[in-house]
């Protein structure tokens, strides 16, 4: 051993101890900004998943390389050829850098390339509107080959940083699933097994973390939640209401609404007594699965305020396009509100075939 090693190893000792004190210390300020500041906007009458996710965006934002100056440097990644110039587009203020990128983020797709988008300001509306001119560019990309082929972006500061579980086979667990979904009657298991497909093929996994999920993985539970409210229906039928039961029942809602009905009361008075369709189902199973939360979920489901957070009203405006899918405050909105979503669905399952059932600690 040379006379320098001992005094080298101590030196690699201090720097190591010194590395992690400023590790500790950057995470403690990054816990810290989100817990202050997910309350400032909760005083403000935010959410509180929606105010973290908020948080979280606002801090990424925070940390724009300043080598970037007012523009945001992002990857485009896709199943076509490099440009060989340099792209410009100046009616979206974005610029398409020339050749192919090697060895980045977006390992599954054929080609990757640089650009650069112009921001008005660093913030999460300046962002916002960067997002929807790059995906007004892709979206022309997609529709000149008559949308044969994929493309994306991504981007650090937009998207954040890939995350993931790892979960294990276990026999048991899927033996005793496996041996119920089996055993449930033809109707209900199809409506089951289609359950399954809906909460398992939208979401991607972690090495694919450079592509926003969001919309599709909450379009899909919502598709496993009708799913499972046929399969409830099946196995506990909804009543058969009589004619004077029924009236007595309209009697009851205009009662509550004073004898006046604006269109949306008139549209739910008839779904839920006259023409009982999906909502009256999906009230039944609900409160046959959650006899103590049944009204909560209900009115979260259907009959919030305001209306564009309903559950089954998002889903809606995902499919009709009045989602801004480039909208990082629309995507944190639908995230927050999927972990409701969740949280139902996966409460339904539990109680038909043996999989973990969450429990809601929501006080509401």
């Amino acid at each position: 051993m040379s006379e320098n090693e001992p005094t080298a190893t101590i030196a690699q000792g201090l720097d190591q101890a010194a590395t992690d004190a400023q590790e500790a210390t950057e995470a403690d300020q990054f816990f810290e900004f989100i817990r202050r500041r997910t309350k400032e906007l909760q005083t403000a009458g935010v959410p509180e998943g929606r105010a973290r996710g908020t948080a979280m965006l606002e801090h990424r934002i925070a940390q724009w390389p300043l080598a970037w100056g007012n523009q945001l440097h992002i990857i485009i990644y896709g199943d076509f050829a490099p440009p060989q110039t340099d792209l410009h587009f100046p009616d979206l203020g974005i610029v398409v850098e020339a050749g192919a990128v090697k060895g980045a983020i977006a390992r599954s797709a054929m080609c990757v390339v640089k650009a650069r988008v112009t921001v008005p300001e660093k913030s999460v509306a300046g962002l916002a509107d960067a997002s929807a001119r790059i995906n007004t560019l892709l979206g022309v990309l997609a529709a000149l080959d008559w949308g044969n082929a994929h493309s994306g972006w991504w981007c650090r500061v937009s998207h954040g940083p890939m995350t993931g579980v790892m979960p294990e086979f276990d026999q048991d667990g899927l033996e005793r699933a496996i041996k119920a979904v089996a055993h449930l009657q033809p109707e209900v298991r199809r409506k089951v097994i289609s359950a399954l497909h809906w909460i398992r093929e939208p979401r991607q996994m972690a090495m694919e973390g450079y592509r926003s999920d969001v919309l599709r993985v909450y379009a899909g539970y919502w598709n496993a939640f009708e799913c499972l409210v046929e399969a409830v229906c099946v196995l506990r039928p909804q009543p058969k209401i009589g004619k004077k039961e029924q009236q007595a029942q309209i009697d009851r809602f205009l009662a509550d609404h004073d004898g006046k009905l604006d269109p949306a009361s008139l549209t739910q008075c008839y779904r839920s007594f006259v023409d009982r369709g999906f909502v009256a189902k999906a009230i039944h199973a609900l409160r046959q699965c959650f006899p103590d939360r049944a009204d909560r979920y209900v009115i979260e489901c259907f009959r919030i305020k305001p209306e564009e957070d309903r559950l089954y009203n998002i889903r809606n405006a995902i499919n009709h396009g009045d989602i801004e899918a480039g909208d990082f405050r629309e995507l944190i909105r639908v995230e927050d509100k999927h972990r409701r979503l969740w949280m139902i669905v996966f409460g339904m399952l539990g109680q038909i075939i043996p999989v973990p059932r969450p429990v809601d600690t929501d006080p509401n």
